[in-house]
C-alpha cells in the first residue's frame, strides 16, 4: 500500500471534478466497516441514500467495485477510498466482509478461465495458412476497391472547388467514410472523418483541407506501389490504411529493454471508445515509446502507468518508420520515480530531425520531443515558443492550456514534452524547477495536474 499517493490517485481521476468530489468523501467520519489485507482495501461509504455503497479496490492489479451507480469509474467513493490509504489513514486488518470475498472469488474464477482459455488456444491447431492466405486476398480486392472510389472522390473535389465541398455538409464527409470502412481500411475513414472537421472548423481551412486532401492521394499512390517500398515504409502505410498488426506475434519478438520512464499521459473519449495514450522514453535507448490502451463504454482505462514512473521493461515495437508504438512484453522492477524531463533541445534541433524523418517517410506525422529551454509568449496573436537562439515556433491552436502555461512559466524558461506537427507544438508535460506537470484533457475538461 506505500506505492499509493495522492498524485497516483489523482491520476485515477477521469477529471479535476472527479477528484475534487473524491476528496469530499475520503473522511474516515463517512466510513464504517474500513478494511484491508495483504492486497485488497474495502469499506462503505454513506452516500445520500439511506443504505451506504460498498466500495472494493485490489491495489495490486488496480481494479475495483462500487454499488453506487455513478457512470465515472473510478467513481468519487473508490477515489475517496484510495485517497484514505494514500493519506495513511488507520484502517484494520480483517478477513475480507463477503461482499469483497465474493467479488475476489469472481475475478479468481474469470482469471482462471482466461488461463484455461489461452492454454487451449496455445495448443490448438495452427490455423490453415491457406485460408487464411484467402481472408487476407479478399479484404485486399476490398481495400484496393475504397482506393478507386476515394480516388475518384478527391477527384471530384478538386474539380468542384474547395469552397463548393465546404459547403456540403457533414454528410459528404461520413458517407465517404461509411464506405471506407465497407472496405475495410478504417484508417482512411477516419482521415476522411478528420478532413471534414478541418473543413468546417479550422480558421485556415483552405490551405489544411488542399494539404489533407493531398495526403490521401500520396497514401493512395503509396498503397498501389506498396511492393516497391522498404519494408518499414510499407508496413506504415499499410498500418495508416487500417491494417493491424497481430499482438501475440508481436510479444515473440525480441523486444528493447530498458529503464523506461513516463514522460506524458493523455485521455480520449469518444463516448463509445476511452483511449489512453502513454509516452516513455528509454534512459540507455533514448527512444520514444507510445503505449495505447483501450476501454469500450463504462469499462475503467488500466492504469498500468503513471506519470514519473520508471519501469525497468522490455517493450516490442510494432513495425513503422520510425517504429514509435509499442507495448509492455515484460516489466522486471519499477524504480522511484523521476520528475524531470529528458535532456530538452532546441528548435533548430527540433525541425531538423523532423525534416530527416520526412525525408524518409513522406506521411510521417507527428514527431514526440523534448524542447527547451523555451518562453512561453504571444506574437501575432498566437501563443508561441521561443528559445535561447530566438527561435519561434507556435502552440497548437487547440491547446486548451494557453494560460496555464504562461502562468506556470512565470516569464522563465521551461522545457515541455510533447508532439510536433512540422507547423506547431501540441505540449503533453511540462518541466518547471524540478517538478513535473501533465497537460492532460480528460473527459473533454482541461486539467493542469502537479505530479509532486
Amino acid at each position: 500500500m506505500s506505492d499509493w499517493s495522492i498524485q497516483r490517485v489523482e491520476q485515477l481521476a477521469t477529471d479535476s471534478a472527479a477528484f475534487k468530489a473524491a476528496q469530499g468523501t475520503a473522511k474516515p467520519a463517512k466510513w464504517r466497516n474500513l478494511g484491508r489485507d495483504d492486497r485488497l482495501v474495502w469499506g462503505e461509504c454513506q452516500g445520500s441514500g439511506s443504505t451506504p455503497y460498498q466500495v472494493r479496490v485490489d491495489l495490486i492489479d488496480v481494479t475495483y467495485k462500487c454499488s453506487c451507480p455513478s457512470r465515472k469509474l473510478p467513481c468519487k467513493h473508490t477515489l475517496g477510498l484510495l485517497l484514505l490509504v494514500a493519506g495513511g489513514a488507520s484502517i484494520n486488518t480483517a478477513a475480507p466482509p463477503e461482499f469483497v470475498a465474493e467479488w475476489s472469488a469472481n475475478r479468481a474464477r474469470r482469471a482462471e478461465a482466461k488461463q484455461a482459455r489461452e492454454a487451449r488456444e496455445a495448443t490448438a491447431p495452427a490455423p490453415d495458412p491457406e485460408a487464411r492466405a484467402k481472408r487476407v486476398e479478399k479484404r485486399e480486392t476490398r481495400v484496393v476497391s475504397g482506393l478507386d472510389q476515394l480516388e475518384v472522390w478527391l477527384a471530384d473535389i478538386i474539380g468542384q472547388g474547395l469552397a463548393v465541398t465546404r459547403a456540403q455538409g457533414p454528410a459528404f464527409w461520413s458517407q465517404m467514410a461509411s464506405r471506407l470502412v465497407d472496405a475495410q481500411a478504417p484508417g482512411l475513414a477516419r482521415r476522411v472523418r478528420d478532413l471534414g472537421e478541418l473543413a468546417m472548423a479550422s480558421p485556415q481551412w483552405q490551405d489544411d483541407l488542399l494539404a489533407g486532401l493531398a495526403r490521401l492521394q500520396l497514401l493512395i499512390d503509396g498503397y498501389r506501389g506498396i511492393d516497391r517500398l522498404p519494408p518499414e515504409l510499407a508496413a506504415e502505410v499499410r498500418s495508416i490504411v487500417g491494417w493491424t498488426q497481430e499482438q501475440d506475434a508481436l510479444r515473440a519478438r525480441e523486444g528493447t529493454r530498458d529503464r523506461w520512464q513516463v514522460i506524458a499521459r493523455r485521455q480520449t473519449d469518444d463516448d463509445t471508445l476511452k483511449t489512453q495514450f502513454t509516452w516513455l522514453h528509454g534512459a540507455t535507448s533514448n527512444a520514444f515509446a507510445l503505449v495505447l490502451e483501450f476501454a469500450v463504454g463504462a469499462q475503467p482505462l488500466p492504469a498500468t502507468y503513471s506519470v514519473g514512473q520508471v519501469v525497468d521493461a522490455e517493450l516490442v515495437f510494432f513495425d513503422g518508420c520510425p517504429p514509435i508504438r509499442a507495448l509492455e512484453k515484460e516489466r522486471f522492477s519499477v524504480a522511484p520515480r523521476q520528475l524531470t524531463l529528458p535532456t530538452p533541445r532546441d528548435i533548430a534541433t527540433l525541425q531538423t530531425e523532423y525534416s530527416q524523418r520526412l525525408a524518409t517517410n513522406p506521411w510521417f506525422e507527428r514527431m514526440p520531443f523534448v524542447l527547451g529551454p523555451v518562453r512561453p509568449m504571444f506574437h501575432a496573436g498566437r501563443l508561441q515558443l521561443q528559445d535561447a537562439a530566438d527561435r519561434r515556433i507556435p502552440v497548437a491552436a487547440n491547446c486548451r492550456h494557453t494560460w496555464d502555461l504562461i502562468a506556470l512559466a512565470g516569464g522563465d524558461a521551461i522545457a515541455l514534452f510533447g508532439e510536433w506537427s512540422g507547423n506547431a507544438f501540441d505540449p503533453h508535460s511540462v518541466e518547471r524547477d524540478g517538478r513535473l506537470y501533465t497537460l492532460a484533457r480528460i473527459a473533454d475538461l482541461p486539467l493542469l495536474s502537479r505530479v509532486a
